[in-house]
């Protein structure tokens, strides 16, 4: 008979994604971000708000390449923080990515804030 999973078993895939976040190598932490849904789901909506965007948050001294791919994911993330009502969490770290020396991180900034302001605003 196998033994259940426990809950560290479970979460070790999302310990390692979230290292991955940290890493020195550019392309690791560039995947990690494109999985961002995937660590938000797992963690849940109430830890997502708590322990990821501010994570996020914090991390935009990073490559160009990483911060557009974290533009990116940042502007669908409404779901993952728990819908509408909690969109408000994800404003610091859009500003942050919005201030952003390099344009081409600010421009992909710049697309999508009327569709999340929309979604908060329903």
């Amino acid at each position: 008979m196998a033994d259940a999973p426990n809950a560290t078993d479970e979460l070790y895939p999302i310990a390692v994604l979230i290292d991955e976040l940290k890493h020195d190598d550019v392309l690791l932490r560039l995947n990690a971000i494109h999985r961002l849904s995937t660590i938000a789901l797992a963690l849940g909506a109430e830890r997502t708000r708590d322990e990821l965007i501010p994570f996020l948050d914090e991390s935009v001294e990073d490559e160009d390449e990483v911060l557009v791919a974290l533009s990116e994911e940042l502007g669908s993330f409404i779901e993952y923080v728990g819908g509408p009502d909690f969109g408000h969490v994800l404003l610091s770290p859009l500003e942050n990515l919005a201030a952003i020396e390099e344009p081409v991180v600010r421009d992909k900034v710049g697309r999508f804030p009327s569709s999340v302001w929309r979604t908060m605003l329903d």
